[in-house]
């Protein structure tokens, strides 16, 4: 191989943190297709990125409170806090588990099997826009 075993021991304990790195061995490692080991890092690290975002949530969520409750201390009109400032990562919109998850909550507004509160909530997520 072209790289020296440094990279290759970064590399293969990367791959290793990776969820579905853990249960491989160093043999079964250095037999893997390099496009392979590159994607399962990939996925591994959107997972972490995933994770710390979904730990922050809640932290972001009481921010953005205490912002609005500040800010409504003021005579001026603000715009409402959103949380995706405060969270570690950026939110991507084009996320497939956004994505379905939108696509949820739009057939449960459709039902009609929510309350009008947690609906006007859900507005809010699908149409973050208005």
């Amino acid at each position: 191989m072209a790289t020296s075993p440094i990279n290759m021991l970064s590399l293969y304990t990367e791959f290793r943190a990776a969820p579905a790195g853990c249960d491989i061995g160093a043999e079964d490692f250095t037999r893997m297709p390099m496009k392979l080991i590159h994607e399962l890092i990939r996925l591994g690290g959107e997972r972490d990125k995933r994770l710390a975002n979904i730990h922050s949530v809640t932290g972001a969520r009481l921010t953005g409170v205490i912002l609005s409750i500040a800010q409504s201390f003021s005579k001026q009109k603000s715009q409402p806090v959103s949380i995706d400032n405060f969270l570690p990562f950026p939110i991507e919109d084009d996320n497939p588990f956004l994505v379905e998850t939108r696509e949820i909550y739009k057939k449960l507004i459709t039902k009609r099997k929510l309350p009008l509160h947690v609906i006007a909530e859900l507005n809010k997520v699908i149409n973050p826009s208005r």
